[in-house]
């Protein structure tokens, strides 16, 4: 007589193979989260860069830096002088002058993710 053979999966291999795809999981998400939180960054990162151009040429024209904010889509008057007009949605800029000689702009976007940036030299904050 044959042997009766039986197709399928047992009830232990798959939970073998469910537990497998859950460890990968808890280990790509966190990984996933942290490049999207560094992209975010990069990406401010490059907009305050943006930000030091207008601010340099208005120094040169002006002698001096311009502070303000960039809130809502729109920029205070004080930082309307630049002429910078970044067409973000949710990203919030403060830009703060000491003595004509130094600024400092920080950088929001909506999630919460903050970058803040020291000029001259482009230096992290303190």
């Amino acid at each position: 007589m044959g042997r009766k053979t039986t197709k399928g999966f047992s009830l232990i291999e798959l939970m073998i193979a469910v537990a497998i795809v859950a460890i990968l999981a808890g280990i790509a998400l966190p990984a996933y989260n942290n490049y999207i939180a560094t992209s975010r960054e990069a990406a401010l990162a490059s907009s305050i860069a943006t930000i030091n151009v207008f601010q340099e040429d208005y120094r040169l024209r002006t002698g001096a830096y311009a502070a303000g904010s960039y809130t809502d889509g729109a920029a205070d008057a004080n930082l309307a002088v630049l002429g910078w007009d970044p067409n973000e949605d949710g990203v919030d800029y403060v830009v703060t002058a000491t003595a004509g000689t130094s600024y400092q702009v920080t950088a929001t976007d909506s999630s919460g993710v903050a970058v803040c940036r020291a000029y001259p030299g482009g230096d992290q904050c303190p």
